[in-house]
């Protein structure tokens, strides 16, 4: 992913239309998240995205990000999380994974201590390196690579053994990433449209379906 510090966000109001239906969410993660933030309008729900960055981008829950975040989206009780496994410090993958639930950990109570009542892990997404044809080995000094760790199975692992230690308040998904890869398995087309654009980032008509999916969940369904 994109290996610059820039943080993509929408929000505006709410769609022609839609009579204000839809309740204020935020979605944060990586550069998936911020495609998807430019392909459609997602409001009321804010998409953040950070690319070639992972949860540590809020520091342990120290960074001001992590507030302005929640703050700018108005203070839902909704946040949707979704980092698909960049490794921007390059350690062993067995390493980014322990890392990544250390951050996700801290920032899920932090949450929860700050108004929100329900979160989504959005499951990583398939991508070249990583898909049903095959895994990179999260022991090697190959998971070091950029991109390498990117849909890991590894991580939807933790993610779901994270959603476990928060009953009732956090729950593991993969529904926006089977909006793009239906089998949880990595595919360059959908639906006779160019769906991935190079190892793992959303071509247009991808784009939007992933944004909706992520709205779908803010939403709780």
């Amino acid at each position: 992913m994109v290996a610059a510090l820039v943080v993509a966000a929408v929000l505006a109001g709410g769609r022609p239309g839609d009579g204000g239906t839809r309740k204020p969410a935020l979605v944060v993660g990586d550069s998936m998240v911020t495609v998807a933030a430019r392909a459609t309008d997602t409001a009321p729900v804010r998409l953040v995205g950070y690319p070639g960055l992972a949860p540590s981008v809020y520091a342990d829950t120290s960074s001001p990000l992590l507030p302005d975040d929640l703050a700018a989206a108005g203070r839902p009780r909704t946040v949707v999380l979704n980092w698909n496994g960049n490794n921007p410090g390059n350690v062993v993958g067995t390493q980014l994974v322990a890392a990544y639930r250390t951050e996700l950990t801290g920032q899920i109570r932090w949450y929860l201590c700050h108004g929100v009542t329900r979160i989504v892990l959005a499951a990583a997404v398939p991508s070249s390196f990583n898909s049903t044809s095959g895994q990179v080995d999260w022991t090697t000094s190959a998971s070091r690579l950029n991109g390498w760790m990117l849909g890991s199975e590894r991580l939807n692992e933790m993610y779901r053994e994270l959603a476990r230690e928060f009953p009732g308040r956090v729950r593991y998904s993969e529904r926006a990433a089977r909006a793009i890869h239906p089998a949880m398995a990595f595919n360059t087309e959908l639906d006779g449209h160019r769906c991935i654009v190079d190892f793992i980032h959303p071509a247009p008509y991808c784009a939007k379906r992933y944004a909706r999916a992520l709205v779908s969940l803010a939403a709780g369904h």
